[in-house]
């Protein structure tokens, strides 16, 4: 059904029943959730790991038996560690991924594209576009689909120092399954986007309201569910493209580390309930004992009729233990392809050149080259559509926007040995690379840059002198 027939069915609760048609799955989110948060893990579910139960007292029977006063329990309540892997992997990625904030490549042909690529760039500052890459790359990691939702807003002063006449600003919005929105892509049959759906629940004096948000290559629609679906708005967006960008993924980055994540979750907190019993030694009395051994120091048990005194201490050694957890540790990183960061870690590697670093994180920055597939072109659908925006909002632009190419490149992330790059420059060319008063800037020693300059230029001409 395509999108102008379903808009002509009667019923609203037809056309959204049309809507929500997906031609993808979509994700489970309380499965996804439930991974993500580590409060919500098996092991620190009760029903799932049960406390246990001890005897305090012992039954009493008679001599026929038969029970005279039962036993009587307590529950004591078991070690339950979770671990927050999903969470620590997907924000390696995501920092590796866009930490470093995405350049945007492009060549200006005229004052006019000169002037909307810097509009551009207003745009990103004024949206915190750098940080909302990482809410999006994080949410399509963890949550499995995201979509960036652009508008517009009275602004006239965004425009200050700009031509034209145009008084409003772009403005965007991020939607994903974990902040409570059920989105609803519809594609034609080549693939093409052809409306976006969204279903969220407001808060109002009366309660939550169940929303739900279609928007079209024109228009943008809006319901309200009040026994029946009841249309409450309908705009036209005034934008050539539709105003959504859409980015999905088929897993979640660490989907395949859950049974690695479960398994280390039960050996630590099994561990740690055999440490609880197990740690402090416990005394053995046999015999005619007189008296009990104390606190103090040189205390003196009298022992008769062959009675003994020991500990019972736990002599097994953990080392199988460790060598499992270090083990599975190891997997649950490698499976993924993320390096694990800690200082413990890092330590160990001493003073590394760069070249070094970007061997040892040469796997995540094969994992960014994999997720540039999906958030590449994220990006470059968004400046895409933000450069048809403005020449939409602001005409005196149309024309350039309809020339200017913009290409984002995702840049990842890396520690940069600085010497490296001097002594590699130095090497290139046979000479000097920078000017002093850049070296002292490098430095960074004194703020007074260019009295330290003729200062160091001084020091040279006394010693050439002597």
């Amino acid at each position: 059904m395509t999108i102008q027939e379903i808009f002509l069915l009667e019923s609203e609760s037809d056309k959204i029943t049309q809507l929500k048609k997906r031609n993808t799955e979509a994700p489970d989110v309380d499965a996804l959730l439930n991974d993500w948060d580590a409060d919500r893990h098996d092991v620190m579910n009760p029903l799932i790991r049960k406390d246990k139960k001890v005897i305090v007292v012992e039954e009493v029977r008679d001599i026929d038996d038969k029970i005279i006063s039962p036993a009587k329990y307590e529950t004591e309540k078991v070690n339950r560690i979770s671990l927050p892997l999903e969470q620590d992997q997907v924000n390696i990625h995501t920092a590796f991924t866009v930490g470093t904030e995405p350049t945007l490549e492009c060549e200006p042909k005229g004052e006019e594209e000169e002037e909307l690529l810097s509009v551009i760039q207003r745009i990103n500052k004024k949206n915190k576009i750098k940080y909302h890459n990482k809410r999006i790359v994080r949410s399509w990691l963890s949550e499995t689909e995201v979509a960036e939702y652009w508008y517009t807003v009275e602004d006239k002063l965004f425009w200050n120092g700009y031509k034209g006449n145009a008084t409003r600003k772009l403005k965007s919005a991020i939607w994903s399954p974990f902040r409570g929105d059920k989105l609803y892509p519809l594609f034609d049959n080549h693939g093409s986007l052809i409306a976006f759906s969204r279903e969220y629940e407001k808060v109002t004096d009366a309660g939550k309201i169940k929303c739900f948000m279609a928007i079209t290559e024109t228009d943008v629609f809006m319901w309200e569910l009040d026994q029946d679906w009841k249309l409450t708005n309908t705009f036209k967006h005034l934008f050539k493209k539709i105003p959504v960008v859409y980015a999905r993924k088929e897993r979640s980055l660490c989907s395949k580390i859950k049974p690695i994540r479960e398994r280390l979750e039960k050996l630590m907190s099994n561990y740690a309930d055999c440490l609880d019993y197990n740690f402090f030694p416990k005394l053995i009395l046999k015999g005619d004992i007189e008296g009990r051994p104390s606190k103090e120091n040189g205390d003196i048990i009298k022992i008769e009729n062959e009675g003994e005194v020991s500990y019972l201490t736990w002599t097994q050694t953990p080392e199988s233990v460790k060598l499992e957890l270090e083990s599975l540790f190891e997997k649950a990183y490698s499976l993924t392809n993320t390096p694990r960061i800690s200082f413990e870690n890092l330590s160990g590697m001493g003073q590394q050149s760069g070249v070094a670093f970007k061997f040892t994180f040469m796997g995540i920055h094969l994992e960014v080259e994999n997720h540039a597939e999906v958030i590449g072109e994220f990006l470059q659908r968004r400046y895409n559509f933000l450069v048809s925006a403005v020449g939409s909002i602001n005409t005196h632009y149309e024309k350039a926007s309809n020339t200017i190419e913009i290409e984002p490149e995702i840049q990842p992330y890396m520690i940069d040995s600085l010497s490296d790059k001097i002594k590699d420059a130095i090497a290139a060319t046979g000479g000097p690379i920078a000017s002093i008063r850049t070296g002292v800037v490098m430095a960074g020693l004194t703020d007074k840059v260019d009295e330290e300059v003729k200062l160091i230029e001084e020091q040279v001409k006394l010693q050439e002198k002597k």
